[in-house]
C-alpha cells in the first residue's frame, strides 16, 4: 500500500512537539515530561482522525491501550469509516474496551458489513460486549474458511476473547490445519488463554521456525509478557544474523518483562535509514515501540526529536506512544505505593 510521505492534520507534530530538550542525553523535568505527555497524546488523537487508513488504526490501537475509556467516541466513528482497516481497529477497539453501549451497532455490522475481516471483528467485540451467539462467526470461520488468513484472524480473535473453554476448539483445529502460518496463530491463541504446551511450542518456534514465523511469534510473546520466555528472547536480542527488526521485538518483549537488555540497540535504531522507506518505517517504528516498553525515562528526548523530525506518520504515531507509556510509567508507581499504603 502506498502512504503519502506527509498527510494533512499529522504535520502539526513539529508545533505539538517543539520547543523541548534538544540533546537527547540530557533528562526531562517531571514536568517536561507531563507537557511532553500531553503533546504525544494530542498527535494520537489526531491520528486517530486522519484520512489515511493505516495511520488511523495504528493510532486506534494505540489509544486503546492508552486511554480506552476517554476515547470510545473515536472507536465508535471508526466502525463507520469507509477504510475496513479502520472499521476492524475500531470493532477491536471496542471489543477490548467491552463497549455495551456499542453491542447493537457490532450485531448490524456482524451480519451486513462487506468485508469479512470487519465481521470477524464485530464478531469479537460482540462476544466481549456480553453477546453470547457471536462466537459462532468466529468458530465457523477457523473450521471452515478457504481463505487461510480469515481462519488465522479468527484464531487470533478467539485468543483475545479471554475465554479458556475455546481452548478445546482451538486444539481441535490445530489438529486439521495444514496452514503453517493459522497453526502459529492458534499456538498463539492457546498460550494467551493459559495453555502451556502451547507456550512451549511458541518458545521452540523463536530458536527453529522461518522468519516469519519467528517474526509472528516474538509478537505474540510481546503481549503475553510471560517471565519464562526470557531466555529465548535473549537469544533472538543477540543473534546478529537476525533481521534487525526480530531483535527490536525481541527487545521489546523483554521490556515487558522488566528487563532492558536491548535498550542500546533500540536507542541506536531509531535513526536507522535503508533505501527503502518501508524498511525505514518498521526499524524506526520497533524501536521506538521497545524503547516505550523499557520504559526509561532518558529515552524521552530522542523519541521526542524523532517524533517531530519525521515525515513519515506511522513513525510519529509510534514514537508518541512510545513516550505515553513511558511517562505513564511514574504515575502507574505512585498508584501502586498509594494502593499497598492503603
Amino acid at each position: 500500500m502506498h502512504m503519502s510521505r506527509r498527510l494533512g492534520g499529522l504535520a502539526v507534530i513539529g508545533v505539538l512537539l517543539c520547543g523541548g530538550c534538544r540533546n537527547p542525553n540530557v533528562s526531562l523535568s517531571p514536568q517536561r515530561q507531563a507537557q511532553l505527555e500531553h503533546r504525544a497524546m494530542s498527535l494520537l488523537l489526531r491520528a486517530a482522525q486522519s484520512e489515511n487508513g493505516l495511520v488511523r488504526a495504528n493510532a486506534i490501537e494505540a489509544l486503546v491501550k492508552l486511554a480506552p475509556d476517554e476515547n470510545l467516541t473515536l472507536f465508535r466513528e471508526a466502525v463507520t469509516c469507509e477504510a475496513p482497516l479502520v472499521r476492524f481497529a475500531g470493532c477491536v477497539a471496542l471489543g477490548q474496551a467491552r463497549d455495551t453501549a456499542s453491542l447493537k451497532a457490532l450485531l448490524r455490522l456482524i451480519d451486513a458489513d462487506p468485508d469479512p475481516r470487519v465481521r470477524l471483528a464485530a464478531a469479537f467485540a460482540a462476544g466481549r460486549c456480553g453477546d453470547t451467539n457471536s462466537g459462532r462467526v468466529l468458530a465457523m470461520t477457523l473450521s471452515d474458511h478457504p481463505d487461510e488468513k480469515l481462519r488465522a484472524d479468527a484464531a487470533y480473535l478467539i485468543g483475545e476473547l479471554g475465554e479458556p473453554k475455546a481452548l478445546t476448539r482451538l486444539k481441535l483445529a490445530a489438529a486439521r490445519e495444514n496452514s503453517g502460518y493459522v497453526v502459529v496463530q492458534i499456538e498463539s491463541a492457546m498460550a494467551k488463554l493459559g495453555d502451556r504446551d502451547s507456550l512451549d511450542k511458541l518458545v521452540q518456534y523463536t530458536l527453529k521456525s522461518d522468519a516469519v514465523t519467528i517474526l509472528l511469534t516474538l509478537q505474540t510473546l510481546v503481549e503475553l509478557a510471560e517471565p519464562t520466555t526470557r531466555k529465548a528472547l535473549e537469544y533472538r536480542l543477540y543473534s546478529e544474523a537476525d533481521y534487525l527488526q526480530e531483535r527490536l521485538i525481541a527487545a521489546r518483549a523483554l521490556g515487558r518483562l522488566g528487563v532492558d537488555e536491548g535498550y542500546e540497540l533500540a536507542f541506536k535504531s531509531l535513526t536507522f535509514s535503508a533505501k527503502d522507506d518501508n524498511e525505514t518505517m518498521q526499524v524506526r517504528s520497533n524501536a521506538a515501540l521497545a524503547l516505550g516498553a523499557i520504559g526509561r525515562p532518558r529515552a524521552l528526548p530522542a523519541l521526542q526529536r524523532l517524533a517531530e523530525s519525521e515525515d513519515d506518520p506511522r513513525i510519529q504515531v509510534a514514537a508518541c506512544y512510545a513516550i505515553c507509556q513511558i511517562t505513564a510509567r511514574p504515575l502507574a508507581a505512585t498508584k501502586r505505593a498509594l494502593t499497598i499504603g492503603d
